[in-house]
């Protein structure tokens, strides 16, 4: 090796100049030609090149529909939240065919159900490694407190449940709220024995 050949790191690709190691990651540095085109798409059928490292978990790509790492809970909150559009919010006699969808015409705080469904499948298609994921920890449960809140508001202004059941909306909202918090809590967190 030549003392000013300049080589880059194969995992940040960052270029270092009289040096055989990544001082921040510990890996071995390769010339130029030798780095892996940072943007083309790993084929299913190709076998990956044997002289790359192999990334940190925290830095492996997730499918999209990958369930892990909370994401399935969150996944399954979000999409309750936008069943709970096509339920009732309150069983009233003789209304049995008034949906939430149908008060979001007259109380347009209702539709933030949809946008927190939209919000949710959203990041979790924009944030596909464990390390990403970690950053949505706050954003997600605080994201849970949106449609229960949404809800009651609807309810107060409809004039309370007036002594009328709740309807499954209510429930799909509730349920749908504890599966963003207990599945943002644990978002990016590896399984035990994982690390």
């Amino acid at each position: 090796m030549a003392e000013h050949q300049v080589l880059f790191c194969p995992f940040c690709r960052e270029s270092f100049e009289g040096r055989s190691t990544c001082p921040d990651h510990e890996l071995t540095l390769v010339s130029f030609d030798r780095l892996r085109p940072e943007e083309r798409p790993h084929e299913p059928d190709e076998e990956p090149d044997p002289r790359a490292p192999e990334r940190p978990v925290d830095e492996r790509p997730l499918a999209l529909l990958d369930p892990r790492y909370g994401r399935g809970t969150v996944a399954l909150g979000g999409l309750l939240a936008l069943v709970a559009l096509g339920l009732r919010p309150l069983e009233l006699p003789g209304f049995d065919l008034v949906r939430t969808y149908q008060l979001a015409r007259a109380i347009p705080s209702l539709w933030t159900l949809l946008l927190v469904a939209f919000t949710v499948a959203f990041v979790l298609s924009r944030r596909r490694t464990p390390r990403a994921l970690r950053s949505l920890r706050v954003l997600v449960p605080l994201l849970a407190l949106v449609s229960p809140a949404s809800l009651a508001w609807a309810l107060v202004r409809l004039g309370g449940t007036g002594g009328h059941p709740l309807g499954a909306a209510v429930y799909a909202v509730a349920l749908s709220s504890l599966l963003l918090v207990a599945g943002g809590l644990r978002l990016g967190v590896h399984p035990p024995g994982r690390q």
